[in-house]
């Protein structure tokens, strides 16, 4: 092989990587963080939701006939009740259970997102309790009308860094 091949195909497979590593950046699906914390009172779900895509498959009677959605939306809601329609039912179609104990998740935001890169994407920002001192296992559920959910858990180390000094934290 040639120094000029070689170098024409190291060419093609760095802008084939560039490529994959610029689209895995792109937000496509839904997507959930959820945050526990030991010997505290609070779950937080924080949602993005494609709120066009979730409306299209609320209002569809297919997905009524099919199961997919309890009620069809209807189609002339105005923007606020059109989020309110879908918090109730994220709220009534998720489940979740925290060391195999069911919780009730309540709204707590409903925030539509401004972000230039995806502004189709709405934050439902969803909270529970719980009085469990350690959190082993947590289960969630989300709506099947959704979609797809791509699920972050997060359990957070608290630590105070005293001025000046360092912080050793160990996972």
């Amino acid at each position: 092989m040639t120094i000029k091949i070689k170098i024409k195909m190291i060419i093609i497979m760095l802008l084939a990587v560039s490529t994959i590593g610029v689209q895995a950046h792109v937000l496509k699906e839904n997507s959930a963080r959820i945050t526990l914390r030991d010997g505290q009172v609070e779950v937080r779900v924080r949602m993005l939701v494609d709120v066009k895509r979730w409306e299209n498959r609320l209002q569809s009677n297919e997905s009524w006939l099919l199961g997919d959605i309890g009620q069809v939306m209807p189609k002339d809601l105005s923007i606020k009740r059109a989020e309110t329609f879908m918090a109730k039912v994220l709220v009534s179609e998720s489940s979740l259970t925290l060391n195999n104990k069911a919780l009730e998740l309540s709204i707590f935001t409903i925030t539509a997102k401004s972000n230039s890169q995806h502004p189709e994407f709405t934050e439902f920002v969803l909270t529970s309790q719980h009085t469990s001192a350690i959190v082993e296992q947590i289960n969630i559920r989300f709506p099947k009308s959704v979609g797809a959910v791509h699920a972050s858990f997060v359990k957070p180390k608290y630590q105070l860094v005293a001025a000046g000094e360092h912080a050793t934290v160990s996972f």
